[in-house]
């Protein structure tokens, strides 16, 4: 499988993305890197890490998108930017994915344009993963592509999560719950009480409305909202989890010699792997005719490598083409 990933794109340069790419192809042989930036600058960096051999190609792109820039940059003024090449390299089918730690709206409004949506979906959205109080994951979708949202668009977020939590989470019959401010089902705005009776009405798994404290109680697999809601809980979570394994780290410091002190560190470090956003790599746009993960722009190399095997598992369990399947199938009582 080839996986284009950005080199420009991350806030900790391009180093971190080499760095990264080959983790990922020392752990999986069987991906080929392709990697998409200045040139120059990229075989600058491989030559100062000492790579003796570099297991990947390079595709020049002569521009960069700043954070800074608008979502429709790589459109229209930065047509040879790294996150405008990378894409067409998927649309033309020399790569089956693509990675960047770039500008969040420039990648999706560049997805959306040049690699169109799958059959049936009216809008792309981006989901998250979370760890829960039982171990296992909850899916978050929206995250951060649709601020404003109706019904039929929060309907099918449930679907294309469902089909995230079977095809990648194996789980056979995800459970589905909209987020809420109380679980009634007369609560909330027009437009959630709209969602509740369509999801009620579906096929799917729905058990109903959940409130933002029980997101990770294990309760269910996939919790549906709003991207600008979901972008507030994935900021905030992000937040909340640094300052937690920060707190964390001191009292570790501090903490008992001897065997109790093992296992604190023992503790600490499985708790830092749930809670570190570098172990899920980034947050797939789900929707788009292709594979594009968006990671944060403070990844590390462990989030690149992360978030490039994200992409090869999605290629694997074909979640595009289920996608679509689910979404001719699936079934609203009228």
């Amino acid at each position: 499988m080839k996986v284009a990933v950005d080199a420009m794109g991350a806030e900790k340069g391009i180093s971190t993305v080499i760095e990264g790419s080959l983790a990922a192809i020392a752990e999986n042989p069987d991906i080929e890197i392709i990697l998409v930036g200045d040139g120059e600058k990229i075989q600058d960096e491989i030559k100062r890490l000492n790579v003796s051999k570099v297991p990947f190609s390079i595709v020049s792109a002569s521009q960069v998108v700043t954070m800074e820039d608008s979502a429709v940059v790589p459109l229209k003024e930065k047509k040879d930017s790294s996150i405008s090449v990378g894409l067409d390299l998927v649309k033309n089918g020399r790569a089956d994915a693509f990675i960047s730690a770039g500008n969040t709206g420039a990648v999706m409004a560049t997805s959306l344009v040049k690699l169109g949506k799958l059959k049936g979906v009216i809008r792309p959205c981006l989901a998250a993963v979370f760890p829960t109080f039982n171990g296992k994951e909850v899916l978050l979708v929206d995250v951060g592509a649709n601020v404003d949202c109706k019904p039929n668009h929060l309907f099918q977020f449930s679907v294309i999560g469902s089909v995230y939590a079977y095809k990648v989470l194996k789980v056979k019959n995800p459970r589905v719950a909209l987020l809420n401010i109380g679980s009634e089902e007369n609560k909330g705005n027009d437009i959630i009480i709209e969602t509740f009776k369509l999801l009620k009405n579906s096929s799917l798994n729905f058990i109903g409305n959940i409130e933002g404290k029980d997101i990770t109680s294990g309760k269910v697999e996939v919790v549906v909202c709003d991207g600008f809601v979901g972008n507030i809980i994935l900021k905030f979570a992000e937040g909340f989890a640094i300052t937690t394994l920060s707190i964390m780290d001191k009292e570790a410091k501090r903490s008992m010699l001897g065997m109790g002190s093992f296992l604190f560190r023992r503790w600490f470090k499985r708790i830092k792997l749930s809670l570190d956003y570098a172990e899920y790599g980034g947050v797939p746009l789900l929707g788009v005719n292709g594979i594009c993960i968006i990671a944060h722009g403070a990844s590390s190399s462990k989030a690149i490598k992360n978030a490039i095997k994200a992409s090869y598992r999605f290629s694997k369990v074909g979640i595009n083409r289920s996608i679509e399947s689910a979404l001719r199938g699936i079934k609203v009582k009228v």
